[in-house]
């Protein structure tokens, strides 16, 4: 589970803002606690007592440059958190820089804006690690080990890195949905494409690496691509249209 901090001083933004988020996060099938701030120190208080945020939205203007300076804080001790500035003005963001955030958005956020973010920070924390049901019990993979998933007869076929192939129980739609959708995508109704390794994608057929290639159905094309792009950050390795 996601656990995600916003403060803010605005009371109308942290409500408008978190349902947003909220909505993002649900259309991923993604657990998560969101916890909402009005001031810095509640924030910090609410940390020294323990609690502990994977992704901190922060206003930088409370009067003073006091997000800056959370920020600072969140730095100094050694916390595992993203932070992402939220705020009306660009001009701290040089001054950010020193804090590593993950991200800068200026208000009004775009929802382009906000899932950029993210998906930025979504990518970073995916889970590697994830099990499925086999005639032989439970089968326990890494994420990036895995090619793609084709539906081969009444089973589904898993084509790994290394070549090997495994084979589990289920749908191609129950894995769609289980799986972070941040890092595959299905191309045709027989397969599940894992991102991270897509070399290129020329009409109508993926590559991957090792030489691999799956068909992309023309109903789903434009889809795959921007799928593709989405998770490459907008530069992709390459991409013929």
């Amino acid at each position: 589970m996601y656990s995600i901090a916003i403060c803010d001083d605005d009371g109308d933004f942290l409500r408008s803002f978190g349902e947003r988020i909220s909505a993002a996060l649900e259309s991923r099938n993604l657990a998560f606690r969101l916890s909402s701030f009005r001031t810095p120190s509640s924030l910090l208080r609410a940390a020294e007592a323990g609690e502990r945020f994977d992704l901190a939205f922060l206003d930088v203007m409370f009067g003073k440059a006091e997000g800056l300076r959370l920020a600072e804080i969140i730095r100094r001790q050694k916390w595992e958190t993203d932070i992402v500035f939220v705020t009306n003005s660009p001009e701290f963001a040089v001054a950010s820089y020193d804090t590593a955030p993950l991200h800068y958005l200026i208000k009004p956020v775009t929802q382009e804006k906000l899932d950029a973010a993210l998906e930025r920070f979504l990518r970073r924390h995916a889970p590697d690690l994830i099990h499925f049901s086999t005639s032989r019990g439970t089968l326990q993979m890494r994420v990036s080990d895995i090619l793609y998933f084709e539906i081969y007869g009444h089973e589904i076929v898993i084509h790994k890195t290394d070549g090997g192939r495994e084979s589990c129980t289920g749908t191609l739609k129950e894995l769609e949905t289980a799986l972070p959708s941040m890092r595959f995508v299905r191309p045709h109704r027989s397969y599940l494409v894992n991102l991270e390794h897509v070399a290129k994608i020329v009409r109508y057929q993926i590559f991957l690496t090792g030489n691999a290639s799956v068909p992309v159905s023309k109903k789903l094309y434009q889809k795959t691509q921007d799928a593709f792009i989405e998770y490459a950050g907008g530069a992709c390795h390459t991409l013929t249209l």
